[in-house]
């Protein structure tokens, strides 16, 4: 069984390589964003840790904040620790990419900038992974349905990558296509004044 490597010894290792870069908070390793890369490779390069490898990437909304989530493991240790990143910045929220440290990190960033619209400084290739080019928003982050203009996902308005396979935009054409279980599609005539009223 993976043991969890104790987050302060993590810690020491982390400021002995740059002083005050990293802070243990309820159990959790946190870095500060401009020492993420320095942090990592201590964790990586040092003996007593050795965490070689990436396995886990993903951000939490915090609505106020991003948490970046990093699990890093050490494979003949046989230990894993968490550590996290406060991106603060919602408008344009950016981290230094650990690419050039993992060669792993690269689909795990280009997910979590698809889906978050966190940038990766350094990104080799940052471009989206999941979603076309020209996607409006970001799915995962917890204001994606406020979008401006009242666009809903799942709806017509999202732009695709051709004209060809274009989606009309709400209130270009002149009736929206019934959804099978609506009454109107099986000729059964509804009032618009007065509800339907059930079958006895």
């Amino acid at each position: 069984m993976t043991a969890q490597l104790d987050p302060a010894a993590a810690a020491e290792v982390v400021n002995a390589r740059h002083e005050n870069a990293g802070c243990v908070d309820a159990g959790v390793l946190f870095i500060e964003a401009a020492q993420l890369v320095e942090a990592v490779e201590a964790l990586r390069d040092d003996e007593a840790t050795d965490l070689i490898f990436l396995c886990n990437l993903t951000a939490v909304d915090r609505e106020r904040h991003f948490e970046l989530v990093y699990h890093l493991q050490s494979l003949d240790l046989n230990h894993i620790l968490q550590l996290k990143v406060i991106v603060t910045d919602r408008e344009d929220p950016a981290v230094p990419s650990l690419t050039g440290v993992f060669h792993g990190a690269h689909l795990q960033e280009r997910e979590v900038f698809d889906l978050f619209g966190i940038r990766f400084d350094g990104h080799p290739d940052l471009r989206r992974l999941f979603l076309w080019d020209g996607f409006p928003g970001y799915p995962l982050r917890k204001d994606f349905l406020q979008m401006p203009g009242q666009v809903r996902a799942g709806l017509p308005g999202f732009p695709h990558e051709g004209e060809q396979n274009a989606w009309p935009v709400p209130g270009s054409v002149p009736q929206r296509p019934l959804h099978p279980n609506d009454p109107q599609s099986s000729g059964i005539a509804v009032s618009e004044d007065e509800p339907a009223e059930a079958d006895a």
